[in-house]
């Protein structure tokens, strides 16, 4: 009697040993017993052989794919996680390609920044010619974004990146092993974290040289400073305050004083526009004051004037710059003031204790010549000029309101009596009370004359 192990089949039953192959379950299930080729179920069986073949070759190939995939993804992954610490550098580009070289399977990839080579990585015995390869494909298709050459085993690409010059990706297989459309969506994701990195490169770049700028910018503002007189000249019958607060960096805001035998040249000016250009051209001026004034010193305002209008005017306007400018001259001995006011405010004259405002008698410099119109007042008493600039007059407050005219005269009104400092530093405090912390948007300069009394 013969009996199975418990739960293997039915009492007195033997089970077929199980087919060693699908073929085998194939023949067993049909009951081949003639030979493959003389019945219709060996020809069936043969069909199903093929078929099972050629089921085994694509699990096989889905496998393979299965693991390219995976190792795809994970060199994916360490693409991503390039350290970029030193985004700034190309040593991240030529890291990033060289991730690129082996999760594209090339042989070598190539940067192209406009016509020359970048960077290459892998192999680069033919470099030139690749390089020729690239660009005549870039040539020959300067709107597409990707292009396939050499027989599909070389891939051009085109990277979007707000730089000054055009970049491209070149990859470059071994003959024979040609790119597919499997393949665009990792060349695409990796030109897009190119892009990325050349972006950042680019910004800092722009930052760099924006640095430079403002240090060169530094060091003007420095050297036009120093062009201003540091303090005014000392005399025994002229109290004189000067002051200039620049708005930024650099300033077109100035003063410039000279003083020849018994007289005070001086001048207040302020060039149209802000930052390095109005600097340069605010040295200029003072040059220009100065050498007038020693030029001039004995004869009129206006020889002086005029001077500095015929060494300044053309410069003015071939820039498309002007400038307001009061030039004058005080005698000590009398205390008899002469200026020429070029298109210039405020300028007040506080006289017997009124406020008149000097108004100007020729336009500014740089928009048309004209012959200069002195004004003359004598400074006696408790008498004084004060020259202002428009950032004074201009200064607004946090409801945008702003310091004015009027405030001005006012304010020069209620502290004449005082000494020229004094005064100055009442209208600086005044403005800056009420800007109540706006910042100013143009330069501030102020020079406040005053006649002292004889000493005993």
């Amino acid at each position: 009697m013969t009996t199975t192990a418990p739960g293997l089949g039915p009492p007195g039953l033997v089970e077929p040993a199980a087919p060693a192959t699908a073929e085998a379950a194939v023949e067993a299930l049909l009951g081949l017993a003639l030979p493959h080729a003389t019945t219709a179920a060996g020809r069936a069986a043969g069909v199903v052989r093929a078929a099972l073949g050629e089921f085994a070759s694509v699990q096989t190939a889905l496998t393979e794919a299965l693991v390219a995939s995976q190792d795809r993804l994970l060199a994916m992954k360490t693409f991503t996680q390039v350290n970029l610490r030193d985004v700034a550098g190309r040593e991240a580009v030529a890291r990033l390609l060289g991730r690129a070289l082996t999760l594209t399977g090339a042989a070598t990839v190539l940067l192209l920044e406009e016509d020359s080579v970048a960077t290459a990585v892998g192999e680069v015995a033919d470099l030139d010619g690749l390089a020729d390869l690239a660009r005549a494909a870039i040539r020959a298709a300067p709107d597409r974004v990707l292009r396939t050459v050499a027989g599909d085993s070389a891939i051009i690409g085109s990277l979007d990146v707000d730089t000054s010059s055009a970049w491209h990706l070149a990859y470059f297989r071994p003959a024979g092993r040609r790119f597919a459309t499997s393949d665009l969506p990792l060349v695409e994701s990796i030109g897009a974290a190119l892009g990325i990195v050349l972006a950042f490169i680019e910004l800092h770049r722009r930052e760099l040289a924006r640095a430079a700028v403002a240090r060169e910018h530094e060091v003007a503002s420095a050297l036009a400073q120093s062009a201003i007189s540091a303090v005014p000249p000392v005399s025994a019958r002229v109290d004189i305050f000067a002051r200039t607060a620049p708005a930024s960096l650099t300033g077109g805001d100035f003063y410039v004083f000279e003083r020849t035998g018994g007289s005070i040249w001086f001048a207040v000016g302020d060039v149209a526009g802000k930052g390095l250009p109005a600097a340069i051209f605010m040295t200029r001026a003072v040059a220009a004051c100065r050498v007038a004034f020693l030029a001039h010193r004995d004869e009129a305002v206006t020889a002086a004037f005029t001077r500095v209008q015929d060494e300044l005017f053309d410069h003015l306007e071939d820039a498309g710059l002007f400038l307001t400018l009061v030039l004058g001259v005080v005698r000590e001995d009398c205390g008899t003031v002469s200026l020429v006011n070029a298109g210039h405010s405020p300028v007040l004259l506080v006289k017997d204790g009124t406020p008149q405002v000097v108004r100007a008698s020729v336009p500014p410099m740089g928009i048309v010549r004209r012959t200069p119109v002195p004004t003359t007042a004598t400074l006696s008493g408790d008498d004084c000029l004060v020259v202002g600039t428009d950032g004074l007059v201009e200064q607004e407050d946090p409801a945008d309101t702003m310091f004015g005219y009027e405030r001005f005269g006012q304010l020069c009104h209620r502290h004449h009596t005082r000494p020229a400092p004094e005064i100055g530093e009442d209208i600086f405090a005044e403005v800056t009370r009420f800007a109540a912390g706006r910042p100013a948007s143009d330069d501030s300069t102020l020079v406040v004359l005053k006649r002292l009394a004889a000493a005993a």
